[in-house]
């Protein structure tokens, strides 16, 4: 019996008989803890305010009999006690709702058997209630299941299959279950392979309807055995995927569409920024041809005018450079020149190329970088664009007689970069969506000022984790903010550039 105490109503109305019950729970240490009725007025007062996990009745009480209580025990197990040579009596009570029966005997043996049936009615009560649940999931699943015997006639079939295959309970019991295949039963040569998601895939089978309708199917089988581990019969729950799949269908129609649609836009997007290229130059010469030829006679009127027309070049040029970078970043057409590459002098080289911007705003720039080199696998001129537009952002956003410092450092398996500048805080909560595309180019939408006219920050992440490092920005209040770039060092990128292509070297031989 299960190590648990059950609480157990005795209704007896022999005095003899209640101590013989009493002596046998405390001789055997039964785990019951016991109530005594001896009437059916007593026993239906009790009743109405006690729970009991079992009761035990005596047929012949004072006032009445057993039968009365029927009503009031109807969800309690229940067992009928009845006297020598009343057989029929108990079996009455056993049809009428009594889970079980004990013939009473005048040396009170029955009361030897008392533990084993109240261990029995109970198990086949739980046993009943959990086939009652089965049976409402079962009977209330949208899934079509069906139950076949060992020689694959179908036994049983629930409301979700009679409405998916067409066929009333009766006219498809006993049926084969071939019946279901298109021709054939369940094999190798029937299954087909049902993409459910973009990369995705399910095994399923066609199955076929009472009217001869054809439709996919996603089914599962299983055995099920007795007690004693016989197959006894198969179980099949088949789910209909035709609606999924045309849905799933659909959307792969639409996004083939409309990744060719972005790829035609991109092309285009790209073939016009290399036609800019050439006009933009050209002007660009053309009003450095005018500035030289008008020297000394050029109005200060006319030198604003060319200045601002040279400004607007550059800052167009820079626009479409960008653009041009993000849609090879997208498109997996920006291919990087990977060399052994100290970052020490690139370092320096940009420093000192924004050494006069930094100076025009009494800037102080800075460099400290470690003696030692600083080997990464690099894209030369990409690293140099990152380590360029880190700078001329610092330089950019912090205020006159400000403070810049680059360091370099080694710190084992990484070379970390950072350039700290005092300028205005970033607020933390915006940190991030400085190397955020989307919200680079919404600010690029609403401003027209030079600073917020290009995506240099969020190209800078994306060049940066192709290399295989990170990026970040700090900010501290009052301290001003910090732009980090950690790249791993050289020998550790081709330790994990060798790993990952004996990685693939073995899946294609596997």
């Amino acid at each position: 019996m299960e190590n648990k105490r059950y609480k157990v109503l005795l209704i007896e109305d022999d005095k003899l008989d209640q101590m013989a019950f009493m002596r046998m729970v405390e001789d055997k240490e039964l785990p019951y803890d016991c109530v005594i009725a001896g009437s059916v007025s007593e026993a239906r007062n009790i009743l109405a305010s006690e729970r009991f996990d079992i009761v035990i009745s005596d047929y012949s009480l004072g006032d009445g009999t057993a039968f009365d209580l029927l009503d009031s025990v109807k969800n309690v197990p229940t067992i009928f006690v009845t006297g020598a040579g009343d057989e029929e009596i108990a079996i009455k009570a056993w049809k009428a709702g009594a889970d079980d029966y004990l013939i009473k005997d005048p040396e009170r043996n029955y009361l030897k058997i008392v533990p084993m049936t109240i261990e029995n009615v109970i198990r086949r009560r739980k046993m009943e209630a959990e086939l009652q649940l089965l049976s409402g999931a079962v009977t209330s699943t949208d899934d079509s299941i069906y139950i076949t015997d060992m020689e694959n006639k179908i036994i049983f079939v629930n409301k979700a299959f009679c409405e998916t295959y067409g066929y009333k309970t009766e006219d498809i019991l006993g049926k084969d279950s071939n019946i279901l295949w298109i021709g054939k039963p369940q094999s190798e040569r029937t299954r087909s392979v049902f993409e459910i998601a973009r990369g995705a895939w399910e095994v399923g089978f066609y199955h076929k309807r009472k009217d001869g309708g054809i439709f996919p199917v996603s089914l599962s089988r299983s055995i099920i055995k007795d007690a004693k581990g016989n197959e006894v019969a198969v179980v099949g729950i088949a789910r209909d995927v035709s609606e999924r799949m045309l849905i799933e269908d659909e959307l792969r129609t639409a996004n083939q569409k409309l990744k060719k649609q972005n790829q035609l836009k991109s092309e285009l997007a790209v073939t016009i920024s290399e036609q800019l290229k050439a006009p933009l130059a050209a002007l660009k010469n053309i009003i450095c041809d005018a500035k030289a030829d008008s020297a000394g006679q050029i109005t200060p009127e006319l030198q604003e005018n060319l200045e601002s027309a040279e400004k607007d070049i550059n800052q167009v040029g820079r626009i479409v450079a960008d653009f041009r970078d993000v849609v090879s970043i997208e498109t997996g057409k920006m291919k990087l020149e990977l060399t052994e590459l100290n970052l020490a002098p690139v370092i320096s080289e940009a420093a000192d190329a924004f050494s006069s911007l930094a100076a025009e705003k009494d800037i102080q720039l800075e460099c400290s970088i470690s003696d030692s080199d600083l080997l990464v696998n690099a894209d030369h001129n990409r690293i140099t664009q990152v380590l360029s537009d880190l700078i001329k952002s610092s330089i950019r956003s912090t205020p006159s007689n400000g403070h810049i410092n680059i360091r370099a450092k080694d710190i084992g398996n990484e070379i970390v970069v950072e350039v700290q500048d005092d300028g205005p805080t970033i607020e933390q909560d915006k940190t991030h969506k400085i190397f955020d595309r989307f919200d680079q180019i919404k600010g690029l939408v609403v401003s027209n000022k030079e600073e917020d006219s290009a995506l240099a920050l969020p190209i800078a992440k994306e060049l940066v984790e192709m290399h295989g490092g990170c990026i970040w920005a700090e900010s501290e209040l009052g301290e001003g903010n910090k732009f980090c770039v950690v790249l791993p060092k050289a020998a550790v990128a081709q330790e994990l550039t060798s790993v990952a292509v004996n990685a693939t070297q073995n899946d294609h031989e596997n």
